[in-house]
């Protein structure tokens, strides 16, 4: 049980772990989160094949041995790929690299390989136990699937009675439908709080698979932008022809 308390800030948060009594501590700030699960927003939104990952309770791009996704042209290195922590981000980071230098004709396979080989040993060495820290500390499904009176979209204050009643109403909708009905995701950080909740809501409420489900459709820019930045980015003369009525 997690509780946040104050008036125009949080200033206390009460807890109970187990069947212990609650307890309450004061605090300056509260942080929530789904899990530490990476984002995948800009590789959905590029277009990049994603896959839902059981251990994690997340999405995350499916990437080759050097990082390389569906798209030929675009590679993940780090924990936008699945987390594995800040020493295995530099190391994937090292092979993307190699692999871009192979690609552009300044090294050959043997020398790319045997470049990787000691990265990938290392990889392996910080990869020890990462299954049982994602058994672990992987979130209950009580705090995944929100109840009645629990917020899921908190830009557009849509809770977890909201978005039931509509699936009891329509059924077998989807994210993108969800979104159309209740504007979740719609608001300033696009999605990247409520997205996972309002998957698993609907694949709970469906009996099947959150990849089943899917997420919700992603475009740029992935992060709102104020018209002044717009204004301000460079203009070629075609830029402008394009906009000028003639």
């Amino acid at each position: 049980m997690l509780a946040a308390e104050g008036g125009a800030r949080v200033s206390r948060v009460t807890y109970r772990r187990s069947a212990h009594p609650p307890q309450s501590i004061d605090v300056d700030h509260l942080l929530v989160h789904q899990g530490v699960v990476p984002n995948a927003q800009l590789s959905m939104a590029a277009g990049c094949e994603i896959r839902w990952d059981e251990r994690q309770a997340c999405w995350h791009p499916v990437i080759d041995l050097w990082g390389e996704t569906s798209i030929e042209s675009i590679a993940i290195a780090g924990d936008g790929a699945g987390i594995l922590g800040a020493e295995s981000a530099s190391r994937s980071g090292r092979l993307c690299g190699l692999n871009a230098a192979y690609k552009l004709g300044r090294i050959n396979t043997s020398g790319r390989d045997s470049a990787a080989a000691p990265i990938r040993r290392e990889l392996e060495r910080y990869a020890r136990g990462r299954r049982f820290i994602d058994r672990a500390f992987l979130p209950d499904r009580a705090f995944r699937v929100a109840s009645a009176d629990t917020l899921v979209c908190r830009c557009e204050e849509i809770r977890g009675k909201q978005i039931t009643e509509l699936l009891d109403t329509h059924g077998a909708i989807g994210p993108n439908q969800l979104k159309s009905f209740l504007r979740c995701g719609m608001g300033p950080c696009q999605g990247r709080e409520c997205a996972l909740t309002v998957t698993e809501m609907i694949a709970a409420h469906r009996g099947v698979s959150p990849a089943a489900v899917g997420s919700y459709r992603l475009r740029f820019p992935i992060k709102p932008i104020t018209v002044a930045e717009v204004a301000s980015l460079p203009q070629e003369p075609f830029d402008q022809r394009a906009v000028v009525r003639i």
